[in-house]
């Protein structure tokens, strides 16, 4: 296993990569608490994360693994993940679609492991306030309005 912090707009970014290099979790953080392997600075992740930060690519393209969760979990996930650059859906929406309620959709986004590669920024309340985030909700906030701010610009 490989592990790494990033700074980004958003804070300090744990990144973890699994011995074939496959992403597996990004969280916040610690400094003092996590212990980061050295990664060189060419590492591509770092500079997908990096063009993605500064508006550079849209959507960021990295393999990657996602374990331990439930069929229903990986369902809410895969749908999550088409949810378009810029955009936001509803929790109310996502719950439909699985037949399902906006808690046990939020509940299984909290256990998303790669929130930002599984934009689950992307996915608001039904009055249009942000709801919760594993990465804070400022993060949140600045996800969502980074991404509107770049497809503001390309058009």
């Amino acid at each position: 296993m490989i592990s790494f912090h990033l700074t980004t707009p958003i804070g300090n970014l744990l990144i973890i990569l699994d011995n074939t290099f496959k992403l597996t979790r990004i969280a916040l953080a610690e400094r003092k608490k996590e212990s980061y392997s050295k990664t060189p600075l060419e590492h591509p992740i770092i500079k997908i994360f990096s063009d993605y930060f500064q508006g550079k690519v849209i959507e960021i393209s990295y393999p990657f693994s996602v374990q331990k969760l439930s069929c229903f979990e990986m369902k809410v996930l895969e749908i999550v993940r088409h949810i378009p650059y810029g955009n936001t859906e509803t929790y109310g929406s996502i719950a439909r679609k699985l037949n399902s309620s906006p808690r046990a959709v939020g509940q299984a986004l909290k256990r998303n492991p790669l929130p930002i590669i599984i934009p689950c920024h992307r996915v608001v309340r039904t009055d249009g306030s942000i709801g919760g985030y594993s990465l804070g909700l400022e993060a949140k906030k600045w996800l969502i309005e980074h991404e509107k701010a770049i497809l503001y610009k390309l058009r």
